[in-house]
């Protein structure tokens, strides 16, 4: 009988757990810098795609010091580690988040906050393989992936909702301003978001790999 015929191991729980909350938080940050830049900001289309090569590079940058960390560390410690400047990351971006700021004030938290993205995308999956029979390897990862996808759906509806709350019938400078505080009240989310999946990484065992 296989590891999943006799129940979800322990890290493939945690692990689908951390990819819900990392698509629920991490997930729904592009959303919302699309509505900051092109709506409060009046980016152009290529101009905002051209603002998130800074981001993306970051998260790349994650994603290979993720393999170096658990390799070297175990996956709890490489996805707490991950949490934590991810967290410290997006709650950056609330400063940069204003109808008066300027993309350059984005950038730290743009990049502080993709790194941890990085380092946690990398880790989640090790860990949601973690104690998984050989041959279950596939499921527990399509396990994992589904709960990725639902965490996507969940954490944007919810944060959507919430960004779009009090706006009413506002229009011009007015309207911008107050999508501006939506989208920091909805980065303030994410991050806290971020910090309470730090639970499901705790219960990981110190020494997983």
């Amino acid at each position: 009988m296989s590891s999943l015929d006799q129940g979800a191991p322990l890290g493939l729980v945690a692990g689908m757990t951390i990819t819900f909350l990392h698509m629920a938080t991490f997930g729904a940050l592009p959303y919302f810098l699309t509505v900051l830049l092109q709506n409060v900001h009046g980016f152009t289309a290529l101009q905002t795609g051209l603002a998130f090569l800074v981001p993306s590079v970051a998260i790349a940058t994650g994603t290979q010091a993720g393999e170096r960390l658990a390799t070297r560390f175990s996956t709890r410690s490489t996805l707490v580690g991950g949490m934590i400047v991810g967290a410290v990351g997006t709650a950056l971006m609330v400063s940069g988040a204003t109808a008066e700021s300027s993309y350059l004030s984005l950038v730290p938290g743009l990049i502080v906050s993709g790194v941890g993205q990085g380092i946690v995308w990398t880790a989640m999956w090790i860990a949601a393989a973690s104690g998984v029979a050989h041959d279950q390897q596939g499921v527990a990862l399509g396990m994992a992936s589904t709960t990725l996808n639902v965490g996507n759906a969940i954490g944007m509806a919810v944060l959507i909702a919430i960004a779009n709350s009090q706006i009413g019938e506002l229009s011009g400078n007015a309207l911008k301003i107050a999508v501006a505080d939506r989208i920091q009240v909805a980065f303030w989310l994410a991050a806290a978001g971020i910090v309470v999946s730090l639970l499901a990484a705790m219960v990981l065992p110190a020494k997983t790999r």
